[in-house]
């Protein structure tokens, strides 16, 4: 199939290369004249693991390409996805003005076309708000007389494994009200479903225990978006839920680690987002959840727990500045390593980064930061200029007085920590996301505070 992407960055660009892997011809559109400059050489603007060898391999065959014309890339498109940012105001209203950009844009490209060629099935890859399809349906019959069908098709990928998740998802959830608009994306989406391609570098290896057919929820458009928003909303509440665990087993002298494993062996519960830390970051769960939160006011409905979700995610980096602060008085004039900038592992990302934050509270009480990060260094530069940047952690920690992990990076979980005891001036290891092995630090003089033990 032919297909246009609209939007070219971490879902656009993973869902684009994935789709022309497994043989559909894509168009990719991306209006920033710096990252398409990038990608119109075959080169991501972003990290994403697998991304650079399968971007290359399939720019070099001609199966996807890149523009900032949409009328050229929708001209004769099959299916146009449209994979733009929808970030929040300062209101936690969800900022339309891209999609709506992206709609009359794809109108125009419509307008364009010859009138021989088919409408095309417009697939909204954005997260918004339940009912925002039909609302950007209308919208763009509005602007074109043209034919066309719209679905929902919300995204799941995890930044750092989009690539994997987009060959491996766990679900395909397709909202739409017309049938025909569902057997259009099983054709766009058939090898995924059947899991009918080779398991080969540069792909991702295929889990031995994935199932043989992806599971499809066929559902309205609406609920496609809520299922989206819930997804997230949930996820974080699990996160939010550990970590006033963990600040309550720090009253009463248990340890979180071992109470997050008793839990989580419930099945009714299990293991994942149940590791006490510093909260959660980045593009989505920030994003969403105040998305949500606002998006039921609007309805009349105050959602009471999700608003608790938030609040406690905003203090629990703050909570942990304050360990910082009491252990080191005065933490005036210390010498501080920042290990990981990024909002987690396998990502340069470092939107809504706990990080960052931090480092700027540090900065405020007078404090030296040295950071490092072994991929979003390039990225934190343009955020936070106090600091001095390394890409090796062991000079990031030379003459430190304490480090703080706050990207439980595996370079970082695994140095040579008598190395780096040896290079510091002081003694303190403040773990952020509890991935140290803190009797083996112990062992070598460093004073190891994590979350909740």
């Amino acid at each position: 199939m032919k297909c246009a992407v609209i939007g070219c960055g971490y879902v656009g660009l993973a869902t684009g290369v994935v789709l022309a892997e497994l043989g559909h011809s894509i168009a990719g559109v991306e209006i920033d004249g710096k990252k398409l400059s990038l990608l119109k050489t075959g080169k991501p603007h972003i990290y994403e693991d697998h991304l650079d060898e399968i971007l290359k391999a399939n720019f070099e065959s001609g199966a996807i390409s890149f523009t900032d014309n949409n009328v050229e890339a929708c001209s004769d498109a099959d299916v146009i996805i449209i994979a733009v940012g929808t970030p929040t105001r300062t209101t936690w209203e969800i900022d339309l003005s891209q999609l709506e950009s992206a709609i009359k844009s794809v109108a125009e490209a419509l307008d364009a076309r010859d009138e021989n060629i088919p409408g095309p099935l417009v697939v909204i890859k954005s997260t918004v708000p339940p009912g925002t399809s039909d609302y950007l349906a209308q919208k763009m019959e509005s602007f074109t007389g043209r034919k066309f069908k719209m679905v929902a098709n919300p995204e799941f990928l995890r930044e750092g494994q989009a690539i994997f998740d987009t060959f491996y998802p766990d679900r395909i959830i397709v909202g739409a009200s017309d049938p025909d608009c569902f057997t259009v994306m099983d054709e766009l989406y058939a090898p995924i479903i059947g899991q009918n391609f080779s398991s080969i570098p540069p792909h991702p290896k295929r889990p031995s225990e994935f199932p043989s057919t992806v599971p499809v929820v066929r559902t309205s458009q609406r609920s496609a978006e809520m299922i989206k928003y819930a997804s997230n909303a949930f996820l974080a509440t699990k996160i939010s839920f550990i970590n006033e665990i963990a600040n309550l087993c720090e009253e009463v002298g248990a340890d979180v680690t071992d109470v997050a494993h008793g839990i989580g062996l419930d099945a009714r519960i299990g293991p994942q987002f149940l590791r006490a830390g510093i909260g959660y970051g980045g593009s989505c769960f920030p994003k969403d959840t105040k998305a949500l939160h606002h998006h039921a006011g609007l309805k009349g409905y105050t959602f009471t727990l999700l608003n608790a979700v938030i609040e406690v995610n905003r203090i629990q980096r703050y909570r942990f500045l304050t360990k910082i602060r009491k252990a080191l008085n005065p933490v005036s004039g210390k010498t501080l390593g920042i290990l990981g900038i990024a909002f987690k592992p396998g990502t340069d990302d470092i939107r809504e980064s706990p990080s960052i934050d931090i480092m700027r509270e540090l900065s405020r009480d007078g404090v030296s930061l040295r950071a490092t990060d072994p991929q979003a260094i390039e990225n934190a530069k343009l955020e936070f200029d106090g600091c001095k940047y390394f890409e090796d952690p062991y000079d990031a920690a030379r003459g430190c007085d304490a480090l703080i992990v706050v990207t439980e990076w595996k370079d970082f979980v695994n140095l040579e920590w008598e190395r780096v005891a040896e290079s510091m001036k002081g003694n303190f290891v403040f773990d952020g996301r509890n991935c140290l092995d803190e009797k083996a630090l112990w062992e070598h003089g460093l004073k190891v505070i994590g979350v909740g033990r």
